[in-house]
């Protein structure tokens, strides 16, 4: 799909995931919580790891601290990740097309991000990396649902 979707009810969307329109940004981080479930629960390394960057990008301005803190301390829906997604590649294909939303670098630096995120918690005392079988799925399955060119490529930069 090269376009915006326009059967996305962007407000319906919003509404679902709790996040205000104001505060679209915190969708960014959706695939870092997805990432940070995928072995059944967030660690603290990884929870600081999704902090930090959501602060570094400034992805919590204009409110979204409540949605994250929800994310983080109750994991998300499928369809909760299948939404935050769809809305993912629709403010990105808005953007392509005029908006002011997020944009094909984004998405790549989103899904370095994620791979941050499964390296946070893994390895001994935190060095090295040790991705479990389930973050690496979850790694992919985040590329291919984010429709980046290279998702096929993923495999080898998320480690296996």
């Amino acid at each position: 799909m090269s376009e915006a979707d326009p059967q996305l009810d962007v407000a319906a969307a919003m509404e679902q995931l709790g996040v205000d329109r104001e505060a679209y940004r915190v969708l960014g981080l959706l695939p870092l919580v997805y990432v940070a479930w995928a072995d059944g629960k967030v660690q603290r390394a990884e929870r600081e790891t999704i902090l930090r960057a959501a602060g570094e990008l400034g992805w919590l301005a204009d409110g979204g601290q409540a949605a994250l803190e929800r994310w983080l301390t109750e994991r998300p829906t499928e369809a909760q990740l299948g939404t935050g997604i769809a809305l993912l590649n629709h403010l990105s294909k808005a953007r392509a097309a005029g908006g002011e939303h997020f944009d094909a670098d984004d998405l790549h630096h989103l899904l370095l991000l994620c791979k941050d995120v499964a390296d946070s918690a893994g390895g001994f005392l935190g060095l090295g990396s040790a991705q479990s079988a389930e973050e690496v799925t979850a790694l992919e399955a985040i590329a291919e649902a984010l429709d980046i060119k290279n998702a096929r490529g993923w495999k080898a930069l998320a480690g296996t």
